[in-house]
């Protein structure tokens, strides 16, 4: 699949004229086309100084040491090689380390999250306490028969409020 990131240029080389003078090349799809044009016939430092983009640089780079004897070659794709793995391994060190990294945040998370919740369960269970016990006790002040403890614990802390309010309302009507 073709995508926006990728571009191909077909170069019809027999058909490219070489500048006759000794000037930069600044066209890169000229450049490229001097390159492999020209490449064989010129010396490193000339096709350096026609081509001074740095890729030019490795290319002429590349070209000499495929020109070089075989052992020569060896390293430098023994070289490359290294460089890849070297590479590789950086990349799943870094994903390895991100993953921990989230398990750990993760873990940490959920222990401020329980400890939270925790805190915040005991004072709402605090307070529901102490409401129910005012429930209970304003049930005693009006002579009703009191609510199971069971029943109260069950309601919600806002029906609850509720409760002690109609509570305390029918003991200020009673007077």
């Amino acid at each position: 699949r073709l995508t926006d990131c990728l571009q191909i240029h077909l170069l019809e080389l027999p058909k490219y004229r070489v500048p006759e003078d000794n000037r930069e090349i600044t066209d890169p799809i000229a450049q490229w086309a001097f390159f492999f044009k020209r490449a064989g016939e010129l010396t490193p430092d000339e096709l350096i100084a026609r081509l001074p983009n740095p890729v030019f640089r490795e290319a002429t780079g590349i070209l000499e040491m495929i020109a070089r004897d075989p052992q020569q070659r060896s390293l430098y794709n023994q070289r490359l090689k290294m460089q890849m793995d070297e590479k590789a391994r950086l990349q799943a060190a870094i994903a390895e380390g991100e993953a921990r990294g989230e398990a750990r945040g993760e873990a940490r998370g959920e222990a401020r999250g329980e400890a939270r919740g925790e805190a915040r369960g005991e004072a709402r269970g605090r307070e529901q306490g102490q409401v129910i016990g005012r429930i209970r006790l304003l049930e005693q002040l009006l002579g009703l028969p009191e609510s199971s403890p069971d029943v109260l614990e069950e309601q919600s802390l806002p029906e609850l409020a509720t409760m002690e309010a109609d509570l305390q309302r029918r003991l200020r009507e009673r007077k």
